[in-house]
């Protein structure tokens, strides 16, 4: 079986252990961190272990910290995980036949090796029951539906493209600091160019980047500032680097330009933009089209700011699967709703600004 394994540096050593037995019986193993004693946030490993299985990369996931509750809290907040807290037999087993649980947690400061390879045995072994229980778990599911989770999948021109959700508070778990302080900023207050660079890449390639992944790049390379991504460093720098190529698109380091029948020439012909529709926030245009006889261009927007006052009036058309359910929190952090909004809409070609135009490879 494919498993991944994932600890914080309490449960670095029982995740070792565990790895042993597990590759003394055969099983596929991959082990995303941590590896080291050195103090790190759990949510962290959580995710990338998660992301693995919802991806189909391993059949289930295998995480460890000190009690086993904190990394499993973190664990069934990514759509598509189930996973169990587990110190005894009996909800090992159960947990599998009634639950269908894909993840496992155990605390390193709770449970032995001895128990643990019982358990994760139990667990490993065990199927699931189906019936009643599938139509309990799709009760589940709908508790979840109405608040939308980090990202959508929106059906277009025969494909899906996956649009990024900014205002999931899961986002908040990757640092992305300004050069100014270690400690501000991350993917949720800051974000809007790595998921809109994230977003035309899957458009130009077919292949989804961990927007964590390509904000790590754009720390690494100079293109994070003080109010977000610097959108012509972060291109260049994945130009120099190989990436533009890799993926599929190029970029003729000519950022920020305003000259509107280049934009629309480069959509025309197969290409995508990143741009401003409003100053300080970040989206993608990925298509055109003439409606009426005004030039129009579908915009993907992280932010979902369809009914934003700033842009709602030029909004023409929405894509009803783009449509965001988002926790509204007040000044004191407090949830108080939710709201909701579309992330995909048709603008007309006069209103972006400030575009980075991106080419499809040899068109």
């Amino acid at each position: 079986m494919k498993l991944v394994l994932a600890s914080d540096h309490r449960g670095l050593e029982l995740k070792r252990q565990l790895m042993e037995y597990l590759a003394q019986q055969g099983h596929e193993l991959f082990d995303v961190g941590t590896y080291t004693e050195d103090s790190v946030d759990y949510p962290v490993y959580a995710e990338k272990a998660c992301v693995a299985v919802t991806s189909g990369e391993a059949e289930k996931a295998i995480l460890v910290c000190g009690t086993g509750f904190g990394i499993s809290l973190a664990a069934n907040q990514i759509d598509g995980i189930r996973a169990v807290n587990c110190s005894d037999v009996y909800t090992a087993r159960m947990t599998r036949r009634h639950n269908n649980a894909n993840v496992i947690s155990i605390g390193a400061d709770v449970v032995g090796i001895g128990l643990a390879r019982l358990l994760i045995d139990t667990f490993l072994s065990t199927p699931f029951d189906g019936g009643r229980h599938q139509k309990r778990l799709d009760m589940v599911a709908e508790l979840r539906a109405d608040v939308t989770g980090k990202s959508v999948l929106i059906p277009f021109n025969g494909r899906e493209l996956k649009l990024y959700n900014q205002r999931s508070l899961l986002w908040t778990e990757h640092p992305y600091p300004c050069p100014a302080s270690e400690s501000d900023g991350n993917l949720k207050t800051s974000g809007c160019g790595i998921f809109s660079t994230c977003e035309v890449i899957e458009f130009f390639s077919g292949e989804r980047v961990r927007p964590e992944a390509l904000a790590d790049f754009a720390m690494k390379n100079g293109a994070r500032v003080e109010d977000g991504t610097d959108r012509p460093a972060l291109l260049k720098a994945m130009q120099e680097q190989g990436l533009c190529d890799k993926y599929n698109f190029e970029y003729h380091l000519d950022g920020h330009l305003n000259d509107r029948d280049m934009l629309w020439d480069c959509i025309l012909g197969g290409g995508a933009a990143l741009c401003n529709l409003r100053v300080g926030h970040i989206v993608a245009l990925v298509a055109c089209r003439e409606r009426e006889g005004e030039k129009q261009l579908l915009a993907m927007d992280c932010y979902s700011e369809s009914a934003d006052s700033r842009v709602s009036e030029h909004v023409r058309e929405v894509l009803p699967q783009s449509l965001i359910e988002y926790s509204v929190l007040n000044d004191s952090g407090v949830l108080v709703g939710c709201s909701q909004s579309y992330g995909a809409f048709w603008v007309p070609l006069s209103l972006p600004r400030d575009f980075d135009l991106l080419y499809r490879k040899g068109v």
